[in-house]
């Protein structure tokens, strides 16, 4: 159904709309909503994700085969304040309810292993209802304050 897309610099303008599309973005309300992700910040933004050579940050879009466009994004990288690696996945609200959620996670994970990595986690605020995502593809609680849950999955 879905695979994993190395976007070019130009192909950023589907993560410019997946960010400030307010339905896919109301999981964020938490932290501001919708971002802001200029044509400007395009090329620091890919050198640090799909060209570095630092191996700490992996980012690539969900494409849909069968529906021929791109349903979302995924990435992981290595926080080095934590070190953790965090993971992400964000399906554009038009495209939720279909599996794809499950599938990025799979995909991700697969890739995360093929890398060497052992765990991912992520941070989710409280009332984001990704957490039951997480939790039905092999995440579990390790850490929780008021605002957020720390999720962790082995690899």
């Amino acid at each position: 159904m879905l695979i994993l897309y190395k976007p070019s610099l130009e192909e950023l303008s589907f993560k410019q709309d997946l960010l400030a599309d307010d339905a896919t973005m109301s999981y964020n309300h938490a932290y501001g909503g919708c971002i802001d992700f200029p044509r400007e910040k395009w090329e620091k933004w890919y050198e640090k994700w799909l060209k570095s050579n630092t191996n700490q940050y992996f980012y690539r879009y969900l494409y849909c085969e069968e529906l021929k466009c791109f349903v979302g994004e995924c990435a992981y990288r290595f926080d080095k304040e934590n070190s953790r690696w965090y993971c992400d996945v964000i399906v554009h609200a038009k495209y939720r309810g279909r599996g794809y959620g499950s599938e990025a996670l799979r995909l991700l994970c697969d890739s995360a292993r093929s890398y060497g990595l052992t765990e991912l986690y992520d941070n989710i605020a409280v009332d984001n209802p990704s957490i039951r995502l997480f939790l039905h593809n092999g995440f579990t609680e390790v850490g929780r304050s008021e605002e957020a849950i720390l999720l962790k999955k082995i690899l």
